[in-house]
């Protein structure tokens, strides 16, 4: 834990690649900090003698403002970037917060970053195999991803699309995703990948038995 200082809101700054873009409705918890105050310090990183970069409690920064409050409790601590990128996303994943396509890109960032796989999961604390399900769906068409979002889709059913490799495939059974339709065109994709997986595969047997008779 760093050193704890009140700081002016005006000279804290939300941290620009915060996984979580949407803070949500904040009149309930102004409301709370207007009675109580802010019950729990921000952390916070030094960008310069007088101002501050959010690392956790973006929510709470938003709220004390609309609340009226002038100066919040901070920890100032020392980061690199990608322990920043991966403390705010830990923090948001803990608390559920973050939609499917923010925790994907959480994640890429870090990658972005620097970070090898075994850094990522070792700072999140997510498996590898969960790690590369999500990123993989950044592959996935934004518009129709963001469509799918509407209908409260469980990460469950977004991950069913991994199984099939062709991209523009998934994207188009991206568009059956929440219908009582999704499953049967998932599988079917599957069974048609492996179908031309096997013919592919006969065929580089036959061309290579055929240079074997031709030599003999």
């Amino acid at each position: 834990m760093g050193m704890i200082k009140e700081i002016s809101i005006e000279n804290l700054y939300k941290h620009p690649h915060n996984p979580r873009k949407d803070l949500g409705d904040l009149t309930e918890l102004a409301d709370s900090i207007k009675e109580n105050g802010v019950l729990q310090n921000l952390t916070v990183v030094q960008m310069d003698e007088e101002n501050y970069r959010i690392i956790i409690g973006h929510r709470r920064a938003a709220a004390a403002k609309k609340a009226g409050l002038t100066h919040l409790p901070c920890a100032v601590v020392e980061m690199d970037e990608p322990t920043q990128m991966a403390t705010m996303l830990l923090e948001n994943l803990q608390r559920s917060d973050l939609s499917v396509i923010e925790q994907a890109e959480g994640f890429q960032m870090m990658f972005d970053l620097g970070e090898s796989m075994e850094d990522v999961t070792r700072k999140t604390g997510f498996s590898e195999s969960t790690v590369r399900r999500r990123v993989k769906l950044l592959e996935l068409d934004r518009g129709e991803l963001n469509k799918s979002m509407a209908k409260n889709i469980s990460l469950e059913e977004y991950e069913k699309l991994s199984k099939i490799e062709d991209r523009e495939r998934r994207n188009s059974i991206l568009r059956h995703i929440g219908t009582t339709n999704f499953d049967w065109y998932i599988n079917d994709a599957v069974r048609y990948e492996a179908k031309e997986k096997r013919k592919k595969e006969m065929r580089h047997i036959q061309r290579k038995n055929r240079k074997n008779i031709e030599k003999s």
